[in-house]
């Protein structure tokens, strides 16, 4: 189970990373400690396996941190009604919570996946509510936090 202390940051879909970043500083007073960087993952969802690239940055502040994505229409990182993409977390075992988490009627929208196909870490699970939940092997745990500057 996702437990709330494992929450680290909530990702938002901006149509522009440049105005997202300078509104979203505006509305909350955060601040970016390094220009955008690189989103590129090969993603498998129920159309297929593919890359997927767009660009990210995490603010300076958190947890829980924000997380911009810059829009990609077409894909799971489109614009859509609510920008609030999703809500990150840390789980013990990835394939078990996905496992738990689709037996509860959940959906695996997307996993990142290595060139044979295999799970290798973010994964978007989404139900009839659309809060996505983004989950990360708590093996990712360090060295996110390590990214993010946070202990």
């Amino acid at each position: 189970m996702v437990k709330f202390e494992d929450v680290f940051h909530i990702g938002i879909i901006v149509p522009n990373m440049e105005s997202g970043m300078e509104e979203i500083s505006s509305r909350f007073g955060v601040t970016w400690p390094r220009p955008p960087g690189p989103a590129e993952v090969l993603a498998r969802t129920k159309d297929g396996t593919g890359p997927l690239s767009s660009r990210f940055v995490y603010s300076d502040e958190g947890p829980p941190w924000f997380e911009l994505i810059e829009a990609v229409q077409g894909t799971v990182w489109a614009a859509q009604a609510s920008n609030i993409h999703h809500i990150g977390a840390f789980v013990d075992d990835l394939d078990d919570e996905i496992e738990r988490l689709i037996a509860e009627g959940n959906e695996l929208e997307m996993e990142t996946v290595d060139e044979q196909g295999n799970r290798v870490s973010v994964s978007y699970i989404n139900s009839d509510l659309n809060v996505r939940l983004e989950i990360l092997p708590a093996a990712m745990r360090e060295g996110m936090m390590a990214m993010l500057g946070s202990s």
